[in-house]
């Protein structure tokens, strides 16, 4: 069930996870495993019926290094904070997997590219409000965001999709962080290409800001 007030105009209902209806492993997050096999079935299931799904990859700013001067603890509190913010303001259809340390990946079908930006940007902007206390220490960290979404049937692996919305987070990154782009914008300024049909539903666009 979508909750209200976070998202507007998307069908599809909520559908369960792994276990129970909330897209998590428990109190976990996906494996990477688990969470690209998910993508894979749901990207399949997108070109099957013509539906849109979104992509998001979320990377907390500069938190290799931080974790060097706050210890590991720094990670796993992210993880925790990042994972519950999702699981309150997503759907339960939506699916939040870890795909190596530091990024997140978010899956959210039934849902275009400017649906996808909404929570995207709503995701940047709530976990800049956050604080995470680490050894007695209380951090404010920032968070890059990087987006794709397929609307048709032209797309035709979901690891294009996956790399899309890498190549829009690392160009984010290199940017100075602490904001959200989609794979258009991210080439309309000059990243790198990504081996699959360009996403074209978008007009151009200047570089976006998460809000709550």
């Amino acid at each position: 069930m979508t909750r209200p007030g976070f998202r507007q105009g998307r069908s599809g209902g909520a559908r369960g996870g792994a276990e129970g209806g909330d897209g998590f492993l428990s109190a976990a997050l996906f494996s990477q495993a688990q969470i690209l096999h998910l993508m894979r079935n749901e990207f399949a299931r997108a070109r099957r019926h013509g539906i849109p799904l979104g992509c998001i990859l979320m990377q907390v700013d500069r938190l290799a290094q931080l974790v060097d001067l706050h210890g590991a603890e720094l990670r796993a509190a992210v993880r925790q904070a990042l994972g519950q913010l999702v699981r309150e303001k997503t759907r339960g259809a939506d699916l939040l997997g870890v795909v190596n340390d530091d990024r997140y990946l978010l899956v959210l079908p039934h849902t275009n590219l400017e649906q996808t930006r909404i929570v995207a940007q709503r995701l940047q902007g709530l976990f800049g409000g956050l604080s995470i206390r680490v050894g007695g220490r209380e951090l404010v960290l920032s968070l890059s965001v990087g987006f794709s979404a397929c609307v048709d049937q032209q797309t035709m692996f979901f690891d294009t999709l996956m790399g899309q919305a890498e190549a829009a987070l690392e160009f984010a990154g290199r940017q100075g962080g602490n904001r959200v782009l989609s794979f258009g914008e991210a080439q309309l300024h000059g990243a790198g290409p990504v081996s699959a049909a360009d996403d074209r539903r978008e007009p151009p666009a200047g570089e976006q800001r998460g809000a709550s």
